[in-house]
């Protein structure tokens, strides 16, 4: 299951940086008591949240979400609530949702989705038949290995793109893409890590839903993932098909998006193509939504942007 290791209430309040410095807190308990203390947090923390089901309007991009009764969603405030309260994550205000299997608490749940929104602009999709991903693995590996040096100097955890744990895929008919990276963090222990990336195109820029699991649910979020990937659509006139000459355009193709998120000469400048979940030290876990998040952070950090 994907469990993430219980941090108090107290502690997860702390600014940041301080929180990451401080001792770990649960180091004297036993792995049973680490777990029941953690579910009982997590209990209390989400004791007034109510999923939802059916026809949503997905606040902050222009699209509707089709959720089954299979699957639970969580709105935007929900969902910060998971991410920064329970799980430990910086502040993140680009997430507009996220999706549970149906029934499954985020505390013991072997998979989340993290639901986010580009506006970049219309994506490309020429590149998507003949793309070489073998060799655009081995582009980001490399990526991935210089930006280890920056993920140090933060306090990070340095990461390994180990390969494709499924390759990507694009259906031309539903402009949608999915594909799934396997990555190991220096402070895993050697526990492979799964990053399972969909991506749907529109119009005017691309709805990114993000996997969060460990490498031993790949095989349940491989069986999720067809299901999860339909429930987003584009509401009419902002579909992919309804893209006009003269309309803002990304820069970049579906390759780059795999890669990163940002067109390719801009992800080169600041070193940070390929880059997945980042997981801290002292059992800290952070996920920034890929193409939300960590985008957000490169712009505030370096100034890039996409290109056009």
């Amino acid at each position: 299951m994907f469990r993430i290791i219980f941090m108090a209430a107290a502690m997860a309040s702390m600014p940041f940086a301080y929180a990451q410095e401080a001792a770990d807190p649960v180091a004297d308990l036993t792995p049973e008591e680490r777990a029941a203390a953690y579910a009982a947090y997590a209990e209390d923390l989400l004791k007034d949240v109510s999923v939802e089901h059916g026809q949503i309007a997905l606040k902050g991009a222009p699209v509707t979400l089709n959720v089954p009764d299979s699957i639970d969603y969580y709105d935007s405030q929900e969902s910060q609530l998971v991410l920064e309260d329970l799980w430990g994550n910086p502040p993140d205000d680009t997430v507009l949702g996220m999706l549970f299997p149906a029934g499954a608490s985020p505390a013991e749940a072997e998979w989340g989705a993290v639901i986010t929104y580009e506006g970049s602009g219309y994506v490309s999709d020429d590149d998507a038949a003949h793309t070489d991903y073998t060799a655009l693995l081995k582009d980001m590996q490399a990526a991935t290995r210089r930006n280890n040096s920056l993920l140090e100097r933060e306090g990070y955890a340095t990461a390994e793109l180990v390969g494709w744990a499924v390759e990507p895929s694009y259906d031309a008919a539903s402009h949608r893409i999915g594909w799934a990276k396997d990555l190991v963090f220096s402070t895993s222990g050697g526990e492979h890590t799964l990053n399972y990336d969909m991506r749907v195109l529109g119009r005017g820029g691309v709805l990114s839903v993000n996997f969060v699991a460990s490498m031993t649910a790949l095989e349940s979020v491989r069986a999720a993932a067809p299901e999860v990937l339909a429930i987003p659509d584009f509401n009419e006139g902002n579909r992919y098909e309804d893209y006009r000459q003269g309309d803002k355009t990304a820069g970049y193709g579906v390759a780059a998006l795999i890669a990163g998120g940002v067109g390719v000469a801009a992800a080169k400048k600041v070193g940070l193509l390929g880059v997945g979940l980042l997981f801290l030290k002292k059992g800290w876990v952070i996920l920034i939504a890929i193409f939300g998040g960590i985008m957000g952070w490169l712009r505030r950090t370096f100034g890039g942007g996409t290109e056009s």
